[in-house]
């Protein structure tokens, strides 16, 4: 294990931890001892590889824990990443852990969850709810602005702020459904981005490389996610941050009254409420 300078996290290679004890978990699911599967999950995701018999995996231990650390460095020299991570509740502890090549193959992505999540109602495996400690599992390719997209999470959770919205977006061609913790995750990633003078992608769910202007003209035709914007402002201390902070070309919580003018030309309405309830507030 390996904590990142003065911040509560730590990054914990357990891969070979996790393969041993997932044949455990899910007999305890099926079985519908579900919350022996979710402290057997707990202890899973805070034990290292270390552990293991003779130091088996040192070598794996040491790799991935150093470069997790080195993008945990970038992240922190980029002034966005170095909010988020001073903002993440300092009692509470963010866990970051290898993903498998199974997991990989259900997501080719990062994943945020609470450690202690709550046990569905349903008995299904879902894991988003909860809120404190929690545990990002991410590997090295996925890169540092990944990483950063993901401890926003880490942070909303952190505050028991982690609340999504289902909202309806369009993207001029294809319809869809986003959420407005992905929303604000995505925002403050690209906010990231600028800010180093690194390619932007349009949107959480469409991924394709573009400017601000195609960006911004993408969110005004989106009122869902204006609203959404318009939410975090108002009840979001890092929405607060970003607006009044950052010098990134991109940054729409700076630029929302722009953008919300260009939603409403040519409409009675002189502003837009927000989507709500997004903060818990």
């Amino acid at each position: 294990m390996r904590k990142f300078a003065g911040y509560p996290i730590v990054i914990n290679y357990n891969l070979h931890t996790q393969l041993r004890s997932r044949p455990k978990e899910l007999a305890l699911h099926q079985a519908a001892k579900y919350e022996a599967e979710r402290q057997l999950t707990i202890k899973t995701n805070t034990s290292s590889d270390g552990a293991i018999e003779n130091n088996l995996w040192k070598k794996e231990i040491d790799q991935y824990e150093g470069t997790v650390h080195q993008m945990l460095q970038k992240v922190e020299a980029n002034p966005v990443g170095r909010t988020v991570l001073g903002l993440i509740n300092k009692q509470a502890t963010v866990w970051i852990i290898p993903k498998s090549d199974a997991d990989l193959k259900q997501c080719n992505c990062a994943q945020t969850n609470p450690l202690k999540f709550d046990i569905p109602k349903d008995g299904s495996y879902a894991r988003g709810f909860g809120s404190g400690d929690t545990v990002i599992q991410f590997r090295p390719e996925l890169e540092d602005d990944t990483l950063l997209h993901e401890l926003v999470h880490a942070y909303r959770y952190s505050y028991n702020k982690y609340r999504p919205i289902v909202m309806d977006v369009w993207d001029g061609d294809t319809g869809d459904i986003q959420n407005s913790e992905e929303f604000f995750a995505h925002q403050m990633e690209t906010i990231y981005l600028s800010q180093a003078n690194r390619p932007l992608e349009l949107d959480y769910k469409w991924a394709r490389v573009s400017d601000k202007a195609t960006i911004y003209d993408f969110l005004v035709k989106n009122t869902k996610m204006l609203q959404a914007l318009k939410g975090f402002l108002r009840h979001e201390y890092m929405a607060m941050i970003a607006a009044h902070t950052f010098s990134a070309v991109y940054n729409p919580f700076r630029d929302f009254k722009s953008l919300e003018a260009a939603n409403l030309m040519n409409r009675s309405a002189n502003e837009l409420p927000e989507l709500s309830p997004l903060a818990g507030s």
